[in-house]
């Protein structure tokens, strides 16, 4: 019995949709590029040959707004299939929420007009997804930086941390006024979630209200790891829950991208607020044992809360992570 091809596919608009690409999908070893034209045929003729793609690369030139069943359509062919959706900077960030009733948990947003900016980015996230491997933020350091990790035993430690932290990314001057508060906003939010968000009762009901003081439960682990190589900031908050939901956080993304300001009150504000200020946002889920939130800020990034922002959320079983 032959044993099925493991390889990535990659669809798009037509064949200038995918040139704009190439310089991103150079480095996959086996790769099928196909265009929307004749689609449903080609994805038919690929599955009967034995091909079975871990990932399944889209352009949002198609999905979701041309082709709003195409995920659909993918699915039914490849049913075990990871699906990621590439965008450009020079487009708007594409409507979240058929991708959270798709079941479309990655989205990578780089520049292909031009010569990539942020290659290094697209080429970790293809190889973290093609081999089925959480992201994590040490892959987005230079070799040899030191990843820092401080437990909290309590809410009151919250601002000590926030201090090693600003210690960590000191001496920036006044240039690097702006990325030092948003790293301060995202740590106090990353701490915020796991410490009051992540505890939950068997009936999802939360055990803590935000802002109150709480020392960490028995058997509880919250840790905060950082790292920052002179260029890149990079975050991570793990909390010992693993209650966070991967449609839910789709979801929340969604349901805030209408209202960016905050002027109604949704759930998941702190996930989104969290998404919208890091430059690169991960989430990684092993259910029922822990959760991972993180991701990095780049020194010479502008911040512009507008500005289309990608998102990789993963579950793993334990076995897995």
């Amino acid at each position: 019995m032959e044993m099925p091809i493991q390889t990535t596919v990659a669809i798009f608009k037509d064949h200038s949709d995918a040139g704009l690409w190439e310089a991103y999908l150079d480095g996959i070893s086996t790769l099928y590029r196909l265009t929307a034209d004749g689609l449903a045929h080609r994805l038919g003729r690929l599955a009967a040959r034995g091909v079975t793609p871990r990932l399944v690369i889209i352009s949002s030139r198609l999905y979701p707004v041309a082709r709003p069943e195409l995920a659909a359509e993918i699915r039914a062919v490849f049913p075990e299939a990871e699906l990621l959706l590439i965008s450009s900077t020079a487009e708007p960030t594409p409507p979240l929420l058929p991708l959270a009733a798709d079941n479309v948990r990655h989205l990578a947003v780089n520049p292909p007009e031009v010569k990539p900016a942020d290659k290094g980015y697209f080429d970790w996230v293809l190889g973290k997804l093609t081999a089925g491997r959480p992201l994590a933020i040490a892959d987005r350091l230079k070799e040899r930086t030191g990843v820092i990790t401080l437990e909290l035993a309590g809410s009151e430690e919250k601002e000590a941390l926030l201090r090693a932290l600003d210690a960590e990314i000191a001496g920036l001057g006044e240039d690097g006024d702006v990325f030092r508060q948003r790293a301060a906003l995202l740590a106090d939010e990353l701490i915020e979630n796991a410490m009051y968000g992540a505890p939950r009762n068997q009936r999802g009901e939360a055990l803590f209200r935000k802002g109150e003081p709480r020392r960490t439960m028995p058997g509880e682990r919250l840790a905060f790891s950082f790292g920052f190589d002179g260029e890149t900031l990079a975050m991570e908050m793990t909390d010992s829950w693993g209650t966070l939901e991967p449609d839910l956080v789709v979801e929340h993304l969604a349901r805030n991208q209408g209202d960016l300001y905050g002027t109604c009150q949704l759930g998941g504000r702190g996930l989104f607020l969290i998404w919208r200020f890091f430059d690169h946002f991960h989430v990684c889920i092993h259910p029922g044992t822990r959760t991972v939130v993180g991701g990095d800020l780049q020194l010479s990034g502008k911040l512009d809360p507008e500005a289309p922002r990608g998102f990789h959320i993963t579950s793993l079983v334990p076995s897995e992570g």
